[in-house]
């Protein structure tokens, strides 16, 4: 394989100096589902040097309208397996790391002490997994957050000392339902948004610092909304 030939579209669009950046990097992707699979294959496609996945679930039939990285030959399949499989298999240049446990708020910091990343990408679909997935989250690492429903998304970066966390944002909140209608369109939209953050994030040069933005599909809206950090 021959590196530059693969990325030589990123290298004429971004430089060889980012293009580097993004080879020494390594991101937590935390869910492999819709988010998760369309984030993780941009960030492998765009030459990220390391990505650590986790998700503890198996593949379902619910799963496939949005998860892009499985079919149906994957039902009753391990998550991590799979999309493991499937994003080595892109370019060989990403190594991937896949973890296969439950996010919580009891001994997740402890199981998670000994990983090194340069941030983390929320993918997940519940309050509790995301107040827990940001506990981790050290000074000087950032956090890009990705949420959706139905044909709406929202996306922010987040960074502990510098903007509101999570639990600043959504404490209270509870979710809405078990079953979270979500379009396959929003999925790709949201997850382009936040490949591309992360990437940004990366290079020093964030965009949605303290700053939520929302996507809307029904009239092809976006909208940023500053948080304050009290």
């Amino acid at each position: 394989m021959d590196y530059k030939k693969i990325f030589a579209r990123n290298i004429a669009s971004w430089g060889e100096e980012k293009q580097k950046v993004l080879a020494e990097s390594t991101i937590l992707v935390a869910g492999i589902g819709g988010l998760g699979c369309v984030v993780s294959e941009l960030l492998v496609r765009s030459g990220i040097g390391r990505l650590i996945t986790i998700d503890r679930k198996e593949i379902d039939e619910p799963d496939l309208n949005r998860q892009a990285l499985y079919t149906l030959d994957d039902l009753g399949k391990s998550k991590t397996d799979v999309s493991t499989e499937r994003l080595r298999a892109i370019n060989g240049f990403t190594e991937i790391a896949p973890i296969n446990i439950t996010i919580d708020e009891v001994d997740f910091s402890r199981k998670m002490a000994r990983y090194r990343f340069d941030g983390i990408a929320d993918c997940l679909d519940n309050y509790p997994s995301r107040f827990a997935l940001e506990t981790i989250l050290k000074p000087g690492e950032f956090l890009v957050h990705g949420g959706i429903l139905n044909d709406y998304g929202q996306i922010t970066t987040v960074a502990r000392g510098k903007t509101p966390l999570l639990r600043d944002i959504y404490g209270g909140l509870t979710d809405a339902c078990d079953v979270i209608p979500v379009s396959p369109q929003i999925v790709f939209c949201v997850s382009s948004i936040m490949a591309n953050e992360i990437l940004k994030n990366l290079w020093g040069e964030p965009q949605l610092m303290s700053k939520l933005l929302v996507v809307e599909l029904s009239d092809y809206s976006m909208t940023q909304i500053d948080l304050a950090m009290n």
